[in-house]
């Protein structure tokens, strides 16, 4: 049993795999493969929108559920899931990752290929973002990037969670003894993105493998949901400004696997 899930997340992983280079080809690719609206920056190679910007030089608004409940006050976060979401369905369901990729690519969202990315932050002052685990994050991380879990490492020693460890060390026994065997929610994560930069600012998310949005051509099916872009998205449609925001196609892999980049490192005690 435990043999056939192995080759059954091997051949997932491989599938998976397959569409991000394909991401990471649109990102490279001349206009007229990328698509009819984007245009290639010859200095970094990212993709741009070839439509007129509006009077604001903002892109369209990502719709959500109100960011703030009826009395006005801030809802706290994560997660905020797009208008027209079904009630019983999590923020992870089928029909509420093909809204957000709806909206996401409406708005304009751009994913660039990692080369893209070092360059623009190099020198148009882009910020990396890693939205993984803390412990991941330490593992090995795209260098000079910063960390803002989406997702933590869930506290085995919470009685509350001793259920969902169980649950999670007989599906992955493999994760036994591992930094941690599963993740939750992370309710600090815009309080801790805001520790390294400003609400607003020029930032490119990324995690493991970077996630593709589709394309509505075919619906999104071929699109791959990622915790970097449900941050994204959870971003946009709180206000932080797409013009500013980008993601990284490939993730953590691309970047130190194929494109060999550097790396940073650090001791999981510092959380």
């Amino acid at each position: 049993r435990t043999s056939r899930r192995r080759r059954r997340r091997r051949r997932r992983r491989g599938m998976m795999t397959m569409r991000m280079i394909r991401a990471i080809d649109a990102a490279r690719a001349s206009p007229a493969v990328a698509s009819e609206r984007a245009r290639v920056d010859t200095r970094t190679g990212s993709c741009y929108p070839s439509v007129k910007p509006s009077a604001t030089g903002a892109r369209r608004c990502v719709r959500a559920r109100a960011s703030e409940d009826e009395n006005g006050f801030w809802t706290p976060g994560p997660f905020l899931r797009p208008e027209g979401s079904p009630g019983a369905e999590s923020y992870t369901g089928p029909t509420v990752w093909r809204l957000m990729q709806e909206e996401l690519v409406g708005a304009g969202i751009e994913q660039i290929a990692p080369a893209s990315a070092k360059a623009m932050c190099e020198e148009d002052g882009y910020t990396l973002v890693d939205v993984r685990p803390f412990a991941d994050y330490c593992d090995r991380h795209c260098w000079g990037a910063v960390n803002a879990q989406y997702y933590r490492a869930m506290d085995a020693k919470d009685p509350s969670q001793w259920g969902k460890a169980a649950l999670s060390a007989m599906i992955f026994p493999e994760r036994i003894g591992t930094a941690y065997l599963n993740v939750t929610e992370n309710e600090d994560f815009l309080d801790e993105l805001q520790e390294h930069v400003e609400w607003g600012s020029k930032i490119i998310l990324y995690d493991d493998v970077g996630g593709v949005l589709g394309e509505p051509g075919v619906d999104y099916e071929n699109g791959v949901q990622t915790p970097s872009l449900m941050a994204l998205y959870e971003l946009a449609a709180r206000g932080w400004g797409t013009d500013n925001l980008l993601h990284m196609a490939g993730g953590i892999g691309y970047w130190d696997e194929i494109e060999g980049f550097d790396c940073g490192e650090c001791d999981v005690e510092e959380e």
